[in-house]
């Protein structure tokens, strides 16, 4: 809000200055930032539908993202799961190749007979072939188990590698979606930037059109060569208006640190007040002009004090008005120093009162150094020699 109001206090300085305006320019400028209002408004409505639309596609694509991480999620589990039932048919499958093994090595190496009671109580030899059929039938009953569990090992890659070509394809879907969704970001992004890009243009264009409203109010309308000429024959030439107005009927001063300072200000400089505060015509223009604030005319050269405690919000050299420093002195009372021909504070510094703001440097060949003075609550001007202290 600073910001704001310090683009008010110049922009009004610089039109009460010297800046050439009629009233027919400003109501053309006025109808203009209206119109451009009007457009910002209906490109704002616009990106907002677009935000709009970005968001729910984003929620969207979040949603999608959410439902392939728990496919993928049961995919992997089932991959697991198969990977467990391979490895224990397996197992499976060399337990039962160990006992056939086991089974035949065992009657081969009995061949001789020898200790044949292990596996049968029989005496009678003829008893050892019903014995090895017993094996054989054995054999060929394990035989087919792992021919069984081959197959179902065969059935479970199968199983696996079409449950890893799912898992595959929903990580490059996967993938795929997070891609868009980074996109449709990036593209958010760039709209809400867009949009306030466009809310600070607006609010911009509408303290310039209260200005433009300000302007056309007070009709404070200024004719830069018309001035010049006539501000050598301000005796015959201007006529000063005595009118109703606040700012110089009061000082308009409050119970803030600053307010409490009303007709206790020192003069920033010393010398004659060649200007005075208040409401001109200027005869032959058939225009009123507001002096806003007051020149002061130095004797000699001289340093430039602040009048009051308080923060330098600009400090820079500007047309119409040389060096020019705003003062904030808080509850919305501001002080103006222009047309110093050299800065001594930066925009930031804290001040105190006495504190050496710039310097006036008085040339006897030129008829022109001053220093242009102003006191202003919000956006109202108010009168300098109200809060002077009486020398």
């Amino acid at each position: 809000m600073k910001i704001n109001i310090l683009f008010l206090i110049i922009f009004v300085c610089l039109v009460n200055i010297g800046y050439t305006r009629t009233l027919e320019d400003i109501n053309k400028d006025i109808e203009q930032e209206k119109e451009i209002l009007a457009q910002l408004e209906r490109d704002q409505g616009t990106l907002s539908k677009q935000i709009y639309s970005l968001s729910a596609q984003i929620s969207n694509y979040r949603q999608l993202l959410s439902e392939l991480s728990k496919e993928k999620e049961i995919c992997e589990q089932n991959i697991q799961r198969i990977r467990a039932n391979i490895r224990k048919t397996t197992k499976s499958i060399e337990k039962s190749k160990k006992a056939i093994s086991k089974s035949n090595m065992y009657v081969i190496d009995n061949l001789g007979y020898v200790d044949i009671k292990i596996i049968t109580t029989s005496q009678d030899m003829d008893d050892t072939i019903p014995i090895l059929e017993i094996l054989g039938k054995a054999n060929i009953n394990l035989g087919k188990e792992i021919n069984s569990l081959n197959q179902e090992v065969v059935y479970l890659k199968e199983l696996r590698k079409d449950e890893e070509t799912n898992l595959t394809e929903l990580e490059n879907l996967q993938r795929e979606r997070q891609k868009v969704l980074a996109d449709l970001r990036k593209e958010s992004i760039k709209y809400n930037q867009a949009l306030t890009k466009l809310q600070h243009d607006e609010a911009g264009r509408r303290e310039y059109l209260e200005l433009l409203m300000y302007q056309r109010q007070e009709l404070d309308n200024t004719i830069n060569e018309e001035y010049s000429k006539n501000e050598k024959n301000q005796d015959n030439d201007i006529q000063v208006i005595p009118r109703v107005d606040k700012a110089i009927q009061t000082a308009m001063a409050d119970d803030s640190p600053f307010g409490k300072l009303v007709k206790k200000l020192p003069m920033p400089i010393s010398g004659n007040i060649i200007e005075h505060y208040g409401e001109y015509t200027v005869k032959g223009v058939g225009m009123t002009m507001l002096h806003k604030g007051i020149k002061i005319a130095p004797l000699t050269s001289a340093k430039v004090q602040a009048v009051a405690d308080g923060k330098v919000i600009f400090a820079n050299n500007i047309r119409n008005m040389n060096n020019l420093v705003i003062i904030d002195h808080g509850s919305s009372y501001y002080t103006i120093y222009g047309n110093m021909d050299t800065l001594q504070v930066k925009e930031g510094n804290k001040i105190r009162q006495g504190g050496i703001v710039g310097e006036i440097i008085v040339d006897p060949d030129i008829d022109n150094s001053y220093l242009y003075f102003e006191i202003r609550k919000k956006e109202d001007a108010l009168n300098p020699i109200l809060w002077f202290k009486k020398s």
